[in-house]
């Protein structure tokens, strides 16, 4: 227990030099890294806890929780140094929990983790991209910040590889107008797409794509002798039923705003495909996704569907109608950061992870200061365990065979 005191009394002096902001991390190109931010490299650095018996086991818990929540290291230890020295802690006293969260409340928070400058590139970013958007973080060659908007979804569907030469023999995606059906079910016979086939030489030979559950070796060699013959492209996506995601292939369908053939309707095949395909236009093609503009009406319908299915649903459906939820979105923002700034790419980072953890856990309030409420109980929880199994360790102290050699003859 002397030895975790010490340990902590060391860190402890450190947290107060880094809260002041007197602690910098530069890397190899010069970037210096935001002061609120980088705690648990800039310890590291600092060489401590070097000598200390426990450093394993101190690196080890920090870097979990740094995996769980970003640069909760700091408040951990904190936690760890108030619990041991039984000192009084306002946030057990005081703390107010509040899951209904500010704009002020939020950026307070924020204040925490960034800088100012970073906080405020964060609001311009999220008045161009608005609620449920997917935002990427990138760098680039370029000297300034871009910031990108991208109305296309993009579906990851798998192109039956024996027609993709057919357009991806020399290029990795295609943007193209062409006609589309879905057939959710087993694409048996190449004569079922006779009118796709019309429809397409009439229209200059039109590529068609299908999406099916899948197809046949001969129905594939068919379809490979028509192209040779009447000129007419096609290619076959398809998109098994898998557990891990049962609804692809249906959210496909909803967002193209297309009705699906459907095997077991009864309704001969080739009628239904006659009635139900559609030409869409300004589709980007590739060999293993598709990505197409949602109609922004159809887009907030199937939000909206969405979010009514999240208030309502059992935790274990959650994360997979969030995955749902991004791909009907067509929100992508792009954040292009110069190399020279990677230490912004850093706290963007820091700061989209804080903002998603406030929005679905809230926050807790003390003396005016907003902590991420997932923040102080993974803090809490941390140190009361990591405490616990300091305190159950034991030393055992043995003497090298040679030393106990020497004493033996020494007795003689």
């Amino acid at each position: 227990m002397n030895q975790i005191k010490l340990d902590l009394l060391k860190i402890k002096k450190f947290i107060n030099t880094f809260e002041k902001g007197k602690v910098r991390l530069i890397d190899n190109i010069g970037n210096v890294y935001s002061k609120n931010n980088n705690f648990f490299f800039k310890l590291i650095a600092s060489r401590i806890l070097d000598d200390s018996p426990l450093r394993t086991i101190f690196v080890d818990w920090l870097m979990k929780a740094e995996s769980i929540f970003p640069n909760s290291s700091i408040y951990l230890l904190n936690r760890l140094y108030e619990n041991l020295f039984k000192l009084d802690n306002s946030i057990d006293n005081k703390r107010v929990e509040n899951r209904k969260v500010t704009k002020n409340h939020l950026y307070n928070s924020l204040k925490l983790f960034v800088s100012d400058d970073t906080i405020e590139l964060f609001k311009a970013i999220h008045e161009i991209s608005g609620p449920d958007s997917l935002i990427n973080l990138d760098v680039t060659s370029n000297d300034k910040i871009l910031i990108q908007k991208e109305i296309y979804t993009s579906f990851n569907v798998d192109v039956n590889q024996e027609l993709s030469s057919i357009l991806f023999s020399n290029t990795q995606k295609s943007k193209r107008d062409i006609i589309f059906v879905a057939i959710d079910g087993f694409l048996e016979r190449d004569t079922d797409l006779q009118h796709l086939y019309i429809e397409s030489q009439q229209n200059n030979n039109k590529l068609i794509v299908i999406l099916c559950r899948g197809t046949n070796s001969v129905c594939i060699q068919n379809i490979k002798r028509s192209i040779l013959y009447t000129k007419t492209p096609v290619l076959i996506y398809e998109c098994p039923f898998i557990n891990e995601d049962p609804m692809k292939f249906d959210d496909i369908c909803k967002s193209l705003n297309v009705e699906a053939v459907k095997i077991e309707d009864g309704n001969p095949v080739i009628v239904q495909i006659k009635n139900k395909f559609k030409k869409i236009e300004n589709i980007i093609l590739k060999q293993d996704a598709i990505q197409y503009e949602i109609e922004n009406e159809l887009s907030n319908h199937l939000m909206e569907e969405l979010n009514k299915l999240i208030l309502d649903s059992k935790s274990e459906y959650l994360k997979y109608l969030e995955i749902r939820k991004k791909r009907f979105s067509s929100k992508k923002v792009n954040i292009l950061i110069p190399k020279d700034k990677k230490s912004l790419l850093v706290d963007l980072k820091t700061i989209f992870f804080v903002y998603n953890s406030i929005l679905k856990f809230g926050i807790i309030t003390d003396n005016e200061v907003h902590y991420p409420r997932q923040l102080i109980e993974i803090s809490e929880q941390f140190s009361k365990s990591l405490l616990s199994q300091m305190q159950k360790i034991s030393f055992v102290i043995k003497e090298k065979e040679n030393i106990k050699n020497d004493k033996r003859s020494e007795k003689r």
